[in-house]
């Protein structure tokens, strides 16, 4: 007689394969992902290239006839920058990115700036680290608040620091990186002959130098980074450490630069909350802004002085001036170059001003290369007009015919800003602001409202006449008194 044991095995037995039948016959089985493969009219763009979305074809390939492309990121950029015959750098990474963060140097290499410039400092316990200020509190925050020098600072206080949003100034969810982390991302996402500019900020010892040197060797290689530095004696080090690597001085700001940062600086404090939590860091920087400064502010333009930086820093080097600097020294790039030195711009005083002194100068007397806060499409465009339309190919959808419509000096960088406007017949210029595409003058419309006059001559005042038969653009006419 069989025991009940085994019958209940047996049952137990054909329930599991009845289930495992059930699942592998599933009448309607999981539907494969949807592979997204880049239409051919596409295919020849860069690897980052938006390719899938509403009249994407149509909008790459409008932009395309203005050496312009979307990219996943969202960002335009430019399909070639041949065309600018300036090397440009960005400041501290991605201005739009958090300062001290991998993003900002990933994402200006993919935004095919010429070369990255970083901040490294050391902290207290020998750690090189990506960070442009002596203390803590604007661009990066301590959890509980304080306030830090960076040379105080062990390497475990500077992992809880926080980094601030540059557009909100909210605290994030992040921390800045150490100078390693900075090199390994530059490694990884480094394209072409792009180059890390490594600014030193610390007056440091020969050993530390050659340790931060066998790490930029180590992870990027020689002729992939290059060094900066307001530190004469620091760059000596460096020669004879790295014989063949470029070193750039950095001449102190030009003193009208910075007596109006110390004056935004104040106007800042009195009116922002955030520049009142930084009141005393502000002030600190204002000090600069002084006869004081002035009168130790040294200026190295002249023939005699670049030849004895030349001297101290060999071939393979270069000055690196405040923007007014080099407007007032025209002949400073010529000088430079018969010693074989380069010449770079900086600005103390925003992107804005840099470029604007920039579009003053033919290009044959531009610098060698410019550390922006902006994009190289911006830049490049304002100074080269490096995308102008060839207008070799006709727009079908609406989004399109707008990007084919749009005037020379639409602004690009604010694409999405700008497709608000489209309807209406506007864009967004790189110099001024909010334009119309087509800028025919409007006939006058004659005011017929009579306008009475008061006992001494005086005209009453009355309702101003609303002309809105024009769209969905409504102007205003203030009366004309009649003759």
């Amino acid at each position: 007689m069989i025991s009940r044991g085994v019958i209940i095995k047996v049952y137990c037995t054909i329930i599991v394969v009845l289930l495992f039948t059930l699942t592998g016959c599933k009448s309607t089985p999981t539907p494969a992902k949807p592979i997204n493969t880049t239409p051919a009219e596409l295919s020849h763009f860069p690897t980052d290239a938006l390719t899938q979305g509403a009249n994407i074809i149509d909008t790459q390939l409008s932009l395309a006839d203005r050496n312009l492309y979307l990219a996943n990121s969202g960002n335009i950029k430019m399909l070639s920058t041949d065309q600018c015959q300036l090397e440009i750098s960005a400041h501290r990474g991605d201005f739009r990115q958090p300062e001290s963060s991998a993003n900002a140097i990933a994402s200006a290499l993919n935004d095919n700036f010429n070369s990255v410039e970083i901040d490294v400092m050391l902290l207290k316990d020998g750690t090189w680290v990506n960070h442009h200020d002596s203390q803590t509190g604007r661009a990066t925050v301590y959890y509980t608040g304080e306030r830090f020098k960076l040379n105080r600072m062990s390497f475990k206080e500077f992992s809880n620091l926080k980094l601030r949003d540059k557009h909100s100034n909210n605290l994030l969810n992040q921390r800045p990186i150490a100078a390693v982390e900075a090199f390994k991302t530059f490694a990884a996402y480094r394209h072409n002959n792009q180059q890390l500019n490594v600014e030193i900020k610390s007056d440091t010892n020969g050993q530390k130098l050659v340790e931060l040197d066998n790490m930029l060797r180590r992870y990027i290689g020689l002729g992939g980074f290059y060094y900066s530095s307001t530190n004469q004696e620091v760059l000596y080090k460096l020669r004879g450490i790295n014989p063949s690597v470029y070193l750039g001085f950095i001449q102190g700001g030009h003193p009208t630069s910075v007596e109006k940062l110390a004056a935004d600086l104040r106007k800042g404090v009195k009116n922002d909350a955030y520049y009142l939590d930084n009141q005393n860091n502000l002030e600190l920087a204002g000090r600069y802004g002084t006869k004081r400064y002035r009168s130790r502010y040294k200026d190295y333009t002249s023939k005699s002085s670049l030849s004895a930086l030349h001297r101290k820093l060999g071939n393979n080097s270069g000055i690196h001036l405040d923007i007014r600097s080099f407007m007032q020294h025209s002949n400073v790039k010529h000088d430079a170059h018969q010693l074989g030195m380069k010449v770079y711009t900086y600005s103390l005083n925003g992107s804005e001003y840099h470029q604007s002194q920039l579009v003053k100068l033919s290009p044959s007397t531009l610098p060698d290369g410019a550390i922006v806060d902006a994009t190289p499409y911006n830049i490049c465009q304002r100074l080269f007009n490096a995308a102008i339309p060839a207008k070799q190919y006709q727009a079908i959808s609406p989004v399109g015919r707008y990007i084919t419509s749009l005037p020379q000096d639409a602004d690009f960088d604010r694409f999405n800003e700008m497709r608000g406007y489209q309807h209406e017949g506007y864009y967004l210029s790189l110099n001024a602001g909010l334009k119309a595409i087509n800028s025919a003058p409007v006939a006058p419309v004659a005011n017929n409202i009579p306008t009475p006059l008061l006992e001494h001559g005086f005209p009453t005042i009355t309702d101003e006449k609303i002309d809105n038969d024009t769209g969905e653009t409504i102007i205003l006419r203030l009366p004309t008194r009649s003759q």
